[in-house]
């Protein structure tokens, strides 16, 4: 399978959207508390304004259609890295199938919230000066494991 190939995209398209439906369920049975997806809208938005770093993005004006901003934005970057985990696998020789190597791929984008998104919407690194009630560290790192679930899985089944 080339990497860059219309399977390649479904194959992101369903870990993301099994790490969405994960992270909802895990939500409401309060396992987690990630970010609500509106404020991750309000900083995709601010990115496209210029304006990539924030005191506290909560301090921010609201936008129009945050959720509409968020939902597209976070699919580019779950689809994005599926194809960089299938091109690594390829290159390196891994097994793409492998739920270890899923997960492993999956816990190491976890260093993107930890390291860029939450300090630049204000919340330190690793998300460790979090807005209330949110538990972002290890929220993301669920989160994360779930999107590394969905990958394997999409790529066993898909493959």
């Amino acid at each position: 399978m080339s990497v860059l190939s219309l399977k390649s995209v479904l194959i992101g398209i369903v870990a993301t959207l099994t790490m969405d439906v994960l992270t909802v369920t895990a939500t409401k049975l309060e396992l987690i508390a990630p970010l609500p997806p509106q404020l991750i809208g309000r900083w995709f938005a601010s990115l496209a304004r210029g304006q990539a770093v924030h005191g506290d993005i909560d301090q921010v004006p609201p936008i129009n259609h945050e959720l509409a901003v968020a939902v597209p934005a976070h699919y580019a970057i779950g689809v994005t890295l599926t194809l960089l985990y299938l091109f690594a696998n390829s290159a390196f020789g891994l097994n793409s199938r492998s739920l270890r190597t899923a997960l492993g791929f999956a816990l190491c984008t976890s260093f993107l919230p930890w390291l860029l998104m939450f300090p630049a919407m204000g919340y330190g690194w690793f998300g460790a000066r979090g807005r209330g009630g949110a538990r972002l560290f290890p929220s993301s790192l669920v989160t994360h494991c779930f999107y590394g679930f969905g990958l394997w899985l999409s790529v066993s089944l898909l493959s």
